[in-house]
């Protein structure tokens, strides 16, 4: 069987595993996401992207929600590479919804078979690359994050040290250009992994250089410059948008990053869903910090650390900066780090570069089922596939919590997309101590039907203008509060009587019936309680 029939093949089997270890989200992709903001989020930024795109590129980083605050896709991860590949889709008809599902299953597919692609470049083996790719794709921290799009986009890691590892051993100027691209493309689909990667290339390519013969090293070094420089300038109008959104947001606090810093235990945990971990590991981590990569990947990739020579040597450093770097402001490094690399001070969850750690331990399964298949000899292809079993059985989590959207939009939404642009408030509202509670995130997941700009939002950063909003409302709707959202250009208010006490909701709609500066434009009845729209009049 050629090379290019064997990673075809193995492309369409981590489809069909990314399906199942998934399953029933396939079976259930027009109406339940994991419940959590974070799809909703997803879903509103791959949308927000195909509907700009076509009309108003210029605007592309300027979200409808936090009005009227800009850049507000770059609040958080803007996943412009992912909203690219959605738009076609969406423009095509399918819904955001589904499209986003696709996306989550084609990211881990795709991770899973760059894995394999790297892991048959170190060990020329397909049955070693096979299971390196399931340790990549399906590891539990995979699920543990299945509600973030930008953090299931790792196809490019595995492809990055690939063509790292071929530039320095081969002097390949194409394979410099690859690296870089993949760095690049990284960056586009989700900046987390991007400084990660970054900070571990700047470790492993030191090391790695003295084994470059000296005859090669100065075609190598001027493709790298070059292409370094054209990277940069491809990732700067990005990156930029984040350096304007800093001055305006701050950075993280520390007792925020200390929140999402790893500890040696959380190595232990998986999620609660996990089947065979998650009864007896669950209390050893919490959100963010359930990193145990599995019995089975760590017995083999034992074997694979005899002999360092240096494309595991690579794999060391990798995993080993990803380790440190995970544990945060656990150790004083993680602050080193960010009075060098100002940018770290923009990323609340260190724990998220243990990606670098189950990405090195994917490579030293390869290399470990390549040492002990040359002792299996004639038994080598059923062991395989009881050790992909093995790793696939203990890597299985039932996703049990939904979030069900119905396939038609509540009346008030499909109202809202017949008006004329109009400012957009949605209540009920949060509080500033309790971002969590009410939910802003269907606010702007349901903008999509209307994309009218709305006052609500929910991201990685929440503005001051949003902040004082909560503060202002908090005696709604008296005489200030009216004036306040007069103030901030709010033309339409939106009351949902099925997020609100019955009495609390009567209280508000009949003050504001009875305001001569305030006009009612309909009700919806809705099987949670009725909504009712009330148009300010400035």
């Amino acid at each position: 069987m050629s090379r290019r029939t064997t990673n075809i093949g193995a492309l369409l089997l981590f489809v069909a595993l990314s399906v199942l270890m998934t399953w029933p989200q396939a079976r259930l992709i027009a109406t339940h996401l994991p419940d959590s903001d974070d799809p909703l989020l997803s879903i509103w930024r791959i949308a927000w992207i195909a509907h700009i795109l076509p009309t108003a590129p210029a605007d592309l980083m300027n979200g409808n929600i936090f009005y009227p605050e800009p850049r507000t896709l770059a609040y958080t991860d803007s996943v412009l590479l992912q909203g690219l590949a959605a738009a076609p889709l969406i423009w095509a008809g399918l819904t955001p919804m589904v499209t986003y599902t696709l996306l989550i299953l084609a990211s881990i597919a795709l991770s899973g078979w760059t894995m394999f692609l790297y892991a048959r470049h170190l060990t020329n083996r397909v049955s070693a690359a096979l299971l390196a790719g399931i340790v990549f794709a399906f590891v539990p921290f995979r699920f543990d994050h299945l509600q973030h799009l930008e953090l299931q986009a790792t196809m490019f890691l595995p492809l990055a040290l690939l063509w790292v590892d071929r530039a320095l051993e081969t002097g390949s100027r194409r394979d410099v250009w690859l690296a870089v691209a993949a760095v690049v493309a990284q960056v586009y689909c989700g900046i987390y992994y991007a400084v990660f990667l970054v900070t571990a290339l700047l470790f492993v390519i030191p090391l790695r250089w003295r084994s470059v013969p000296v005859e090669r090293r100065a075609g190598v070094l001027r493709a790298g410059v070059v292409a370094a420089v054209v990277g940069g300038l491809v990732v700067l109008p990005y990156l930029a948008v984040y350096v304007l959104n800093r001055s305006s947001l701050g950075d993280r606090t520390s007792s925020d990053v200390l929140t999402y810093s790893a500890t040696l235990w959380n190595y232990l945990s998986t999620p609660n869903e996990n089947v065979v971990h998650g009864g007896w590991s669950g209390a050893l981590g919490q959100n963010e910090r359930r990193l145990f990569p599995g019995i089975v990947a760590l017995a083999i990739a034992a074997a694979g650390v005899v002999g360092m020579e240096r494309r595991r040597l690579t794999l060391a450093v990798v995993g080993l900066v990803g380790f440190v770097i995970s544990l945060g402001l656990n150790t004083p490094v993680y602050s080193i780090l960010s009075s060098v690399l100002f940018i770290y001070n923009g990323l609340r969850a260190p724990a998220r570069a243990s990606i670098l750690v189950f990405l090195a331990l994917a490579g030293l399964v390869a290399f470990g089922w390549a040492r002990l298949e040359r002792s299996l000899k004639g038994w080598a292809p059923a062991a395989t596939a009881v050790a992909a079993l093995a790793l696939l059985g203990e890597y299985a989590t039932v996703q049990s919590q939904w979030f069900v959207a119905t396939r038609r939009p509540p009346q008030v939404y499909e109202w809202l997309a017949r008006q004329p642009r109009s400012v957009v408030l949605e209540l009920p509202l949060t509080t500033a101590d309790r971002l969590d509670l009410v939910p802003d995130g269907i606010y702007m997941f349901r903008s999509t039907e209307h994309w009218h700009p709305i006052l609500n939002g929910y991201s990685g950063f929440f503005p001051g203008t949003f902040l004082e909003l909560t503060e202002r409302m908090k005696t709604f709707p008296d005489e200030a509060s009216i004036a306040y959202l007069k103030q901030r250009q709010v033309d339409l208010i939106v009351v949902h009587g099925g997020l609100l006490a019955p009495d609390r909701f009567g209280a508000i709609t009949t003050s504001l019936l009875g305001r001569p500066d305030v006009e009612a434009n309909g009700q919806f009845e809705e099987p949670m309680g009725p909504d009712m729209v009330f148009r300010l009049i400035r």
